[in-house]
């Protein structure tokens, strides 16, 4: 019993720790949004695919920034996300509703739409 105890304490901590890390990333970034417009440029990393987007970004006030970033699948096209921006570098995304995109940086996506 003492065992299970000891294991399932160590899951929920391992648990928490990853949920803390994640929401650690986005403080203090700039937000910013994109539409994936492709599949992405595909290379080879240590034996696993790679997929790098370069794609321009909006913020909450309609500004714009290229964006450069990495992920280990090819992201779904058309779809929106949310990019969190600091020191000059994407640290992480996610994926987000049409409707929850800021009024001026949808805009600009439906401009770059045209």
């Amino acid at each position: 019993m003492k065992r299970l105890l000891m294991i399932s304490m160590m899951i929920l901590v391992v648990g928490l720790l990853s949920a803390c890390t994640s929401s650690i990333q986005t403080i203090g970034a700039d937000t910013y949004y994109v539409q994936i417009q492709d599949e992405g440029d595909s290379y080879e990393e240590q034996g696993n695919v790679r997929y790098e987007y370069k794609l321009e970004g909006y913020d909450e006030n309609g500004d714009s920034l290229l964006l450069s970033f990495t992920a280990n699948h090819s992201l779904k096209k058309n779809a929106y996300l949310k990019i969190f921006y600091k020191k000059d570098e994407v640290v992480t995304y996610e994926e987000v509703e049409k409707t929850d995109i800021p009024e001026k940086a949808l805009e600009q996506l439906e401009v770059g739409e045209e």
